[in-house]
């Protein structure tokens, strides 16, 4: 009775390291499109509402749930509250700040820096084009990660059910 249970529990737990791999995938996919909302938001900001850049950060982080909304509405208050700091460093210490409540990879986060050395910094013209070429990427990566889900949805979830019962074979 005892090694039924035992079998059971490592079967279970084996299956569920296989869902969760392909829920992670699933969780950095929303990840990337939040912030790919966040930046068609900051854009129209930045282009149609002429809105100073801490109240378009703050606007953006409002309109976007999730820690990547909390990215941008804290480089708002920080530009609001510290004075004399450049908008690429509130702007890393924030993504540093709430990186590890993301699913992002560390290309993603990155990518995600890259954004802040324009920020402030360049024209707006400069500002829209550093904006596009991350959604570039965003789309880009989205599309890969969807691809490789559909793939391999199915795989991670059935090597996870499987590989605990080899476990259960090789044990008893």
């Amino acid at each position: 009775m005892i090694k039924i249970i035992g079998a059971l529990i490592i079967i279970t737990g084996t299956a569920l390291i296989g869902f969760f791999m392909d829920k992670f995938e699933m969780y950095r996919m929303k990840d990337l499109e939040n912030i790919k909302r966040a930046l068609v938001f900051l854009k129209g900001e930045i282009d149609y509402m002429i809105a100073s850049l801490p109240v378009a950060m703050e606007e953006v982080g409002s309109r976007v749930e999730s820690s990547i909304g909390k990215i941008f509405s804290h480089v708002g208050e920080s530009m609001k509250n510290k004075r004399g700091y450049s908008a690429e460093k509130l702007w890393k210490e924030s993504v540093e700040l709430y990186k590890d409540r993301t699913y992002l990879s560390k290309e993603d986060i990155k990518n995600l820096l890259s954004l802040g050395t324009a920020l402030g910094y360049l024209d707006k013209e400069m500002q829209k084009n550093n904006i596009d070429l991350l959604l570039v990427y965003l789309e880009d990566e989205i599309e890969r990660l969807k691809v490789h889900r559909q793939k391999n949805g199915k795989l991670y979830k059935t090597l996870g059910f499987l590989g605990g019962i080899l476990i259960v074979i090789l044990l008893y």
